[in-house]
């Protein structure tokens, strides 16, 4: 047996595998931080814990096999009747399909079907490093980070074809294989920054205190994410005031119902400590207009600059004068 039969093959990450899966990791983790949601931060970690477990960690050529070690559980390829193996060219990548598996966090793996390769199964971190074993079972990808040595050590392993010249053109790197390739990793790239932004935005967006219309038979809150428009009628204008979040914990939102919230600003639907279903637009400050309905309606916690002259702007409109 050949003492390098049981060489472990390391497989690092390449650089747009190292980019996608920090922003991936940004998209899942930084809304359920900005939120405070503990199930969208569950179901984020299982995410990323699945996709790290499947991602190959190195290879093992042992027993007439390639063993490709994941935490998950490590895969074998059986290497009898092996036909080809070689480093991958460019050609083995054009008009590449996902059809099961991951692209790019934590590496590429799962079955995909290009032109040349036909249906073929990957375990892949680095597509610069490609090699393309060809069995009589299947064909698979991997990518030891010295590919030389891992080929050596198969061919040492089992007979292995040589491949016709011209086949391969080894050391050509598959991120740079079809302009096209290049402009799905732009697009990528471009995408999960995009996404990246509208994660950061939210995490960070603090617009203040709503701005408000206010008539003798209407008050319109003006939110970017959930306005509203509360008629003078609907409103128990008696029992309208001024509560503190700090001191009258009974109107302190406990559950998001369908809102926005961030550590800055929250607005939309909320159930707050008593039970209730309000709206709820507040911002950093800690005294709200409570403005209870009339009949079967919802409450309105409403974060204004000034709250005691809004309730007397107010009641100036919609309560009748006293004769």
């Amino acid at each position: 047996m050949p003492s390098n039969q049981f060489e472990f093959f390391r497989a690092s990450y390449d650089s747009p595998t190292k980019i996608l899966t920090a922003i991936v990791c940004a998209i899942l983790i930084v809304p359920a931080v900005a939120m405070d949601n503990a199930w969208i931060g569950g179901l984020g970690a299982l995410l990323l814990a699945l996709a790290y477990a499947y991602s190959p960690r190195g290879y093992t050529i042992r027993e007439r096999s390639i063993v490709v070690r994941r935490l998950i559980g490590n895969a074998r390829i059986g290497l009898d009747g092996v036909r080809e193996v070689r480093t991958a060219t460019r050609d083995d990548f054009r008009g590449c399909i996902r059809l099961w598996g991951n692209g790019g966090l934590f590496g590429y793996y799962g079955l995909f079907r290009t032109s040349k390769l036909g249906k073929c199964t990957w375990y892949v971190t680095n597509r610069s490093h490609a090699v393309v074993a060809v069995t009589a079972a299947k064909t698979v990808l991997l990518s030891p980070d010295d590919v030389d040595r891992f080929l050596a050590a198969i061919r040492a392993c089992v007979p292995v074809p040589v491949t016709p010249p011209g086949e391969a053109a080894p050391g050509a790197p598959l991120r740079a294989h079809t302009a096209g390739g290049r402009a799905g990793a732009f697009l990528g790239v471009a995408f999960g920054l995009a996404a990246l932004t509208a994660v950061v935005f939210a995490f960070l967006y603090s617009p203040g205190p709503p701005s408000y219309t206010l008539n003798p038979q209407s008050l319109t809150v003006h939110d970017k994410f959930y306005p509203v428009t509360l008629q003078a009628a609907s409103v128990d204008m008696t029992h309208a005031r001024v509560v503190d979040i700090r001191a009258d914990a009974e109107w302190r939102p406990v559950t998001r119902v369908n809102g926005f919230a961030n550590s800055h600003y929250r607005s939309g639907w909320f159930r707050v400590a008593n039970g209730q279903k309000a709206r709820m637009y507040w911002a950093d400050g800690t005294r709200l207009v409570l403005l209870p309905p009339k009949g079967d309606g919802v409450s309105v916690l409403l974060q204004v600059k000034e709250p005691e002259q809004f309730l007397r702007e107010l009641r100036h409109e919609w309560l009748p004068p006293q004769g």
